[in-house]
């Protein structure tokens, strides 16, 4: 049995000014055939799940295209066109299959296409019949439209944001696709797709109301004949019309079932459809919080050096302040939801290191992408003191650039490795050549000149950089930091500040979602079944 393993991941910002042409694409990833194997069979990503399931259920997969880059603006034509029509080529040309399994991010929006996901599958769909198996795999900020679920046979998406079971979620999509191929069972699906968003501070998986939301999820894969069980949160910054959250079920050919059970989840999460769109706290707020709350640094125990084998960090359980219990030692970590990485934006936001100039705050370590500087480091040298104006440059939506002195203290080529558990399940990273700039005024900045993710602590480790010492931390995110930061933090706090993934969506004019939709009409009314 032959199954093919091919999949364009992108999460399109389409308010960002940064396009997604094949440049960007190619520069952060276009790869083939057994490349695929190379950079993802140790990872935790769901084409490990794939090829997990391969080695130990007993079907041959040929991995096809892969390509990927960072969340920013919308597809250009062109790239698409040429990625699309290579990969889909592949699979013209290497068939026939006995299965499809696709490795999408389901939030990728082309100039041509709004729902280029639901197009995507509509090709491969065309190109293999109706009778071979299609399994997709999706991101838990999917926009799933009807489309893609119409196209495919299996669509699973992960279930925890931070995204930390990409490649069990991927294992049970292959696992199902498998039991169709040998004629086990007969999927039939079923989306529900009420008229509700979550806000972007409020999709973490480990706390309420989203909490409960997944354990129904849970709950409803009980039922007799459900076969699988998702929920998606969308993804608020792409303005489509299948843009918000959405449920799928999954029934061995029952479909009333699925849609009952997709239904049954959608309706209890209506009803926290308040808790899900609860602002955060501000700039000036958050930072009087972080000096008011913080006990003193995380200790490494007996290492006089942070491990660089992998051994694991030992830390005790985080406990949040929001239930009035006291932080824990360790930094108190800022969310900059404004400047969220992972969610499309400039990586180079300086609001809240400009208000901690201000307020005289001490002790602050966060990135900035920020080549000009980079360059200027490096051509300045270890060991110099320079005077520069970081950050802000990319456009006028993330604050100016805020004059800086201070020393070079590092310079690394920013390819490093991760050996924990990490927001989408990667392992190899690359920030560019980076720069550790120790201010005058007491702050750290990890300067880098490709916009990389805060999502490992490792890059940092390599500079020298133990951010368990620091009095805060900024981290450009929302919940995919999580895994990295909130293990060595006394408390995580999210700061809605300005930019192109602010949790203030007044801020942006929608011109193609669906109307009425929560929050933005707070009357809308939800009618299950259509």
């Amino acid at each position: 049995m032959r199954y093919a393993i091919l999949g364009i991941s992108h999460e399109t910002n389409t308010f960002s000014r940064v396009p997604a042409d094949y440049q960007a694409f190619e520069d952060n990833e276009i790869i083939r055939g057994d490349e695929i194997l190379d950079e993802y069979e140790s990872s935790l990503y769901t084409i490990a799940g794939y090829l997990q399931a391969s080695k130990e259920l007993g079907f041959d997969v040929v991995p096809l295209m892969r390509a990927k880059t960072g969340p920013i603006g919308t597809i250009t034509k062109d790239a698409y066109d040429r990625i699309s029509g290579e990969m889909l080529q592949m699979l013209r040309d290497q068939g026939p299959w006995d299965a499809v399994l696709i490795a999408n991010h389901g939030a990728a929006v082309s100039e041509e296409f709004p729902d280029m996901d639901g197009e995507f599958t509509r090709a491969v769909r065309e190109i293999v019949g109706p009778d071979v198996p299609v399994g997709i795999t999706l991101d838990m900020h999917a926009n799933v439209s009807k489309a893609v679920v119409a196209n495919t046979d299996i669509c699973v998406v992960w279930r925890t944001c931070p995204h930390l079971d990409c490649k069990p979620r991927g294992y049970k999509a292959a696992e199902l696709i498998h039991r169709m191929v040998k004629g086990e069972i007969n999927p039939v699906q079923w989306i529900e797709m009420p008229p509700l968003i979550v806000n972007i501070v409020r999709q973490f998986t480990g706390e309420e109301p989203m909490k409960s939301i997944v354990d129904d999820s849970l709950e409803a894969l009980e039922r007799p004949g459900i076969l699988d069980t998702s929920v998606a949160e969308g993804y608020p910054y792409a303005d489509v019309d299948e843009m918000g959250m959405s449920w799928i079920a999954i029934a061995d050919g029952d479909e009333q079932l699925a849609k009952d059970t997709a239904i049954w989840m959608a309706e209890r999460a209506w009803k926290h459809r308040e808790g899900l769109n609860r602002p955060v706290s501000s700039i000036r707020e958050a930072l009087e919080t972080a000096q008011k709350r913080y006990r003193g640094p995380r200790r490494l125990g007996d290492w006089d050096e942070v491990p660089t084998d992998g051994t694991a960090l030992a830390a005790p359980d985080v406990v949040e302040n929001s239930d009035g219990k006291a932080p824990l030692n360790g930094p108190i970590v800022l969310m900059d939801v404004g400047d969220n990485i992972g969610g499309g934006s400039s990586a180079d936001s300086t609001f809240i290191l400009a208000e901690a100039q201000k307020m005289g705050v001490k002790s602050l370590l966060q990135s900035l992408y920020d080549p000009e500087s980079v360059d200027a480091c490096v051509e300045a040298g270890v060991g110099a003191e320079v005077t520069l104006d970081v950050g802000g440059k990319t456009d006028d939506m993330h604050g100016e650039p805020v004059r800086v002195t201070g020393t070079v203290r590092a310079i690394i080529d920013g390819k490093w490795e991760e050996f924990g558990a990490t927001h989408g399940g990667f392992r190899y990273y690359d920030s560019g050549r980076s720069v550790r700039l120790d201010t005058t005024d007491g702050h750290t900045l990890f300067l880098t000149s490709i916009r990389a993710g805060n999502t490992s602590r490792y890059g940092m480790y390599a500079m020298g950089i133990i951010p368990e010492h620091f009095q805060i931390v900024v981290a450009k995110g929302v919940s995919s930091p999580r895994p990295a930061y909130q293990p060595i933090a006394g408390e995580v706090i999210l700061v809605n500040t300005p930019g192109v993934t602010t949790a203030d969506m007044s801020y942006f004019e929608y011109k193609r979602r669906r109307a009425p939709l929560y929050p933005f009409e707070p009357d809308t009314e939800y009618v299950p079944g259509q």
